[in-house]
């Protein structure tokens, strides 16, 4: 259990250290109702990363994930197949990145979080737990 925790530590760290978050709070604050909304979505931020946590931790349970100290096969091609994803995701963002000369749009959810209502403010704690790329 302790190498696990060990080796999933530092992708707990880059989450928790998301600029996405950061960007969204530094945003609210500076709203007029800064007071609530800050906060607000701080603590739904946090709750959303627990659940996502706990459900992650209960699908995967211990399942055959290694056999005598060394990952199973399966577990191995996952981390391929899902390293491969993200390089994929990240040349396509690559390509649709605005050329030189094109003056860029702000993102919709930063103009929403000046008028954001409970609705709103839901939407965005599940935007920012999902991420995004608009």
């Amino acid at each position: 259990m302790g190498t696990a925790i060990g080796q999933i530590l530092p992708l707990a760290v880059g989450v928790a250290l998301s600029p996405v978050p950061i960007i969204a709070v530094t945003l609210m604050l500076m709203s007029q109702r800064a007071r609530l909304n800050g906060p607000v979505f701080v603590i739904g931020w946090l709750i959303g990363l627990a659940v996502i946590g706990v459900v992650v931790l209960a699908v995967s349970g211990p399942g055959g994930a290694s056999s005598h100290g060394k990952p199973a096969t399966w577990v191995s091609v996952l981390k391929l197949g899902l390293g491969l994803l993200l390089l994929l995701l990240a040349v396509r963002q690559w390509h649709d990145r605005p050329r030189p000369g094109h003056e860029v749009e702000a993102p919709k959810w930063m103009g929403s979080v000046e008028r954001s209502a409970r609705e709103k403010r839901a939407k965005l704690i599940g935007d920012a737990i999902g991420g995004f790329s608009s």
